[in-house]
């Protein structure tokens, strides 16, 4: 009888334990669920400005309004759960393929760190110079006017300017992604500097010499990057996004002329090492899958991708097509109630 009770007693404390960690599990399922992007495929950014006085209801409602979440009750929500209620005013850069987490993490931070600052992957020179100049820690036009400065132009990191780029088309792609201390007495000019020494350093030459080696640019490399920044998310697919542009290059299916020619934003560390190192495969195409999880179908028959093209744009527009349902559904409801 004495050994039953014991057994008791020790059973009791891992059903409470065990119903614990089943409500964590279920929290966690739930806040992923509330976070889940509004479409992993659109990863083009827009300007979503936070209003002086904006509280965690009206963000979550511009935020829906503009389509950049599922829904405001959701974010709210999850905001409440999180504690991640408050936001600083000021304009940024959004995505509809980022998870309210990152919108909210993004929202509360701006570009501020306990160090400094930090300059997002994906970001133009211009983007930048507005998020600094909204965040206190450069002036916006002081800094576009150093990153067009012409004695730019005389830095071996920027290496030759065969496309005859002028002003800050110079250095986009150039301002490297990432954390940055800042000096009480650094100027614009200064925090540009030091943005193209982290990128001097980290391009060193043995990613000089693997550009080289296939037979491109510093500025070309880039344009690859900048385009594998922006075509996906998924960091297990940047080297096989990599490896269909090299591809389309080695046969001539897409001139390396054709290029866009400037960087079309700073791409991350990731990105600039899948442009360094293509996965090697046959692909010569790639298409956002008509799952709309943001992830790519690869393959090397035109015909296989015109079809999954068609098949994602009509899984684009039946989402739309539901969105659309949905606000006139809510809309109706709301004047249903104010009448």
């Amino acid at each position: 009888m004495k050994d039953q009770n014991s057994i008791k007693r020790f059973h009791r404390p891992l059903r409470i334990i065990a119903v614990l960690i089943l409500l964590a599990a279920l929290l966690l399922w739930y806040v992923y669920m509330m976070s889940r992007p509004y479409d992993r495929t659109r990863t083009t950014y827009a300007d979503f400005v936070v209003e002086e006085g904006d509280d965690l209801s009206s963000v979550a409602e511009h935020l829906d309004e503009q389509k950049f979440i599922k829904k405001a009750s959701n974010f709210e929500m999850l905001g409440r759960l999180t504690f991640k209620g408050s936001f600083k005013p000021g304009t940024y850069y959004l995505s509809p393929s980022m998870n309210s987490m990152m919108i909210m993490h993004t929202l509360q931070s701006g570009l501020t760190t306990s160090k400094g600052f930090n300059v997002p992957a994906g970001y133009t020179v211009a983007q930048l110079a507005k998020a600094l100049g909204r965040d206190g820690l450069a002036d916006e036009e002081a800094f576009l006017k150093a990153a067009a400065s012409p004695d730019l132009a005389q830095l071996d990191v920027l290496g030759e300017n065969k496309e005859g780029l002028k002003g800050a088309d110079l250095i986009e792609g150039f301002l490297l992604p990432g954390e940055y201390a800042l000096s009480t007495d650094a100027d614009e000019s200064m925090m540009i500097i030091m943005m193209l020494d982290a990128f001097s350093n980290f391009y060193n030459e043995d990613c000089k010499a693997r550009a080289d080696e296939l037979g491109i640019t510093t500025r070309q490399l880039l344009v690859m990057a900048s385009m594998i920044e922006k075509e996906t998310s998924v960091d297990k697919e940047r080297a096989r996004i990599s490896g269909v542009i090299h591809n389309r290059i080695n046969m001539e299916l897409t001139a390396i002329d054709e290029l866009p020619v400037k960087p079309l934003c700073s791409p991350s560390q990731a990105s600039i090492k899948a442009a360094l190192y293509p996965e090697e495969h046959e692909y010569t195409y790639y298409v956002l899958n008509s799952s709309l999880d943001g992830t790519h179908k690869f393959t090397d028959d035109e015909e296989e991708y015109k079809k999954w093209l068609e098949e994602y744009e009509n899984a684009v527009k039946e989402a739309d097509d539901e969105s659309a349902e949905t606000e006139d559904g809510s809309a109706e409801e709301s004047e249903g109630e104010s009448e």
